[in-house]
């Protein structure tokens, strides 16, 4: 098939192929994954919103989507781009294809694109913004909408629950508060396996609030964005300090880290 949508980066360099899912245009952070298995989960990470993932492995989508694999609610990407598109997925879990998935959601993808050479673009010169757009749009075009487009900055907001909630487990040792910032559903397994009952909250919940709740420890999960964008999260941090145990994933470290200076 000709080509009929392309990625542009912001630095003008091109990668053409066949769009699949939306047709809208999107603009967001272009990122790799070198995971040669487990791109549902990487789909259902809320870690990865409002970027465009590149995956590296050149199949995706031999074995489906199982409904028991979400790590989330969320489609989290903004936009897919993969070098092969599998729509004839064998395995007997599968519910649907990647392909019917970005359809019923809405989401941009791009298939038959160079990602070994926009994986090497990214590796060598870092993360960038992009746009996924029709084969029409000129490089020039392409660069001035990437330039004037305003980047977000109220990700963890949109992905965290909006109230408390409570996963429990048989015979437990520990009572730990875990904070949502866009946490993985395999978080709350693996705690829960280790006979953790957990007290999930909202990103903005105070310190006083937790304390309250007596935990034996805080947990601060993955999320997606700029540390720096959740101010409220390391003031709590800081009306832990002393108080309880702390522990984080990915952001929650950043976060755990800026709480100490």
């Amino acid at each position: 098939m000709k080509p009929d949508r392309q990625l542009i980066l912001e630095d003008g360099s091109v990668y053409t192929g066949i769009g699949f899912g939306s047709r809208r245009d999107t603009i967001c952070e272009v990122v790799f994954n070198t995971s040669c298995a487990g791109y549902q989960e990487i789909l259902s990470d809320p870690s990865y919103t409002d970027q465009a993932v590149v995956m590296a492995y050149p199949l995706i989508g031999n074995y489906g989507l199982a409904d028991e694999d979400y790590e989330s609610r969320l489609i989290a990407p903004s936009a897919l781009i993969v070098r092969d598109l599998c729509d004839d997925p064998a395995n007997f879990r599968s519910t649907c294809s990647v392909r019917d998935l970005f359809e019923e959601k809405e989401i941009p993808g791009l298939c038959e694109a160079d990602t070994r050479r926009l994986v090497r673009n990214i590796r060598d010169y870092g993360a960038r913004r992009g746009i996924l757009t029709d084969i029409s749009v000129s490089v020039e075009e392409g660069v001035r909408r990437i330039l004037d487009a305003p980047i977000p900055h109220n990700a963890v907001a949109r992905c965290s629950c909006r109230k408390k909630w409570y996963s429990r487990t048989s015979n437990p040792r520990f009572h730990v508060v875990a904070v949502d910032c866009g946490m993985k559903l395999n978080i709350v397994r693996m705690l829960n396996r280790r006979k953790c009952n957990l007290t999930i909250v909202p990103y903005d919940t105070g310190s006083e609030e937790i304390l309250a709740m007596k935990p034996d420890g805080v947990f601060i999960s993955n999320g997606p964005g700029d540390p720096a964008d959740v101010p409220e999260i390391v003031r709590m941090l800081k009306g832990l300090h002393g108080q309880v145990p702390l522990f984080g994933i990915c952001l929650g470290h950043q976060l755990i880290a800026m709480s100490y200076g």
